[in-house]
């Protein structure tokens, strides 16, 4: 197996583990502010920052492809542990992605009211790093520990399979 070859097995699992990643991102507010009604997992309609989701989703899957394919290479080149390796990437994607996505917000509004009454950094990067880690640190390292397994299961069936040939 080459470096190529694992980065690219990384890449093509953190695709897929990115996009479980935003549909739990989707589900987790609509199942915690649930209400009895559609409306609970509607609500992705009513938000007024639809530029900020879609680069965030857009963050998301960027660094899925960064950390993915160093994922890749240690797991199936350097023989780490498949499960912390997973559970690294796993939350280091999650904080990444948001902190670049709460930079956004910052520079869209934020940045105007450094030295008034609110703090920008609080609001626009502490908040939103608090609230999606508060939430989305356990389903990362449950996503995290899938990922660096599939990954060394397609990785060990790639290697067998080449060796038979």
């Amino acid at each position: 197996m080459t470096k190529e070859s694992a980065g690219k097995i990384g890449i093509k699992i953190a695709t897929i583990s990115v996009s479980i990643g935003i549909v739990l991102a989707y589900l987790i507010p609509s199942i915690v502010f649930y209400n009895g009604t559609s409306k609970s997992f509607t609500w992705i309609f009513d938000i007024g920052f639809w530029f900020n989701v879609l680069l965030g989703i857009a963050f998301f899957y960027g660094m899925g492809y960064f950390f993915g394919k160093k994922a890749g290479v240690e797991i199936l080149i350097k023989k780490r542990n498949y499960i912390l390796t997973g559970i690294k990437y796993g939350v280091l994607t999650l904080v990444t992605a948001t902190f670049l996505t709460s930079l956004i917000g910052f520079f869209q509004e934020g940045i105007d009211n450094i030295g008034g009454f609110s703090n920008p950094f609080y609001d626009y990067i502490f908040k939103p790093m608090y609230w999606i880690l508060m939430y989305g640190i356990i389903p990362a390292v449950v996503v995290g520990i899938l990922f660096g397994l599939t990954i060394k299961l397609i990785g060990n069936k790639k290697a067998y399979t080449q060796q038979r040939l």
